[in-house]
């Protein structure tokens, strides 16, 4: 089974808390994009990279440091001041990990 196959649940998972949210979730499939998942409602624009990790995720310097390329692509994007980009870590063992992407740095979040 390749890694695509494996994730491809996850994010199918994941377009379905943004939808249980109140988001009209919209998926994008391939790697190669900086965003898996866009969330949209009448307040909010929510651009989210959904990532399966084997491991849990550790401290905020480790995820900083795991997954710095991802979050660097999601803050090249750009957008609009209401716009909110996330990172979202799948993990067997834990569960969910969620964190908001600022231009120079991370926040891990308790909930979507």
């Amino acid at each position: 089974m390749t890694v695509a196959a494996r994730s491809r649940p996850v994010e199918y998972e994941a377009r379905n808390l943004l939808s249980s949210g109140g988001y009209h979730a919209f998926r994008f499939s391939g790697s190669r994009s900086p965003v898996n998942l866009i969330g949209l409602n009448t307040e909010d624009l929510l651009l989210v990279q959904v990532r399966r990790a084997r491991r849990p995720p550790g401290s905020i310097t480790e995820v900083n440091a795991r997954f710095r390329s991802d979050m660097d692509s999601i803050r090249k994007i750009g957008g609009p001041r209401f716009c909110r980009k996330e990172l979202w870590l799948y993990n067997l063992q834990e569960g969910w990990h969620y964190y908001e992407v600022f231009p120079g740095g991370v926040m891990e979040l308790a909930t979507p």
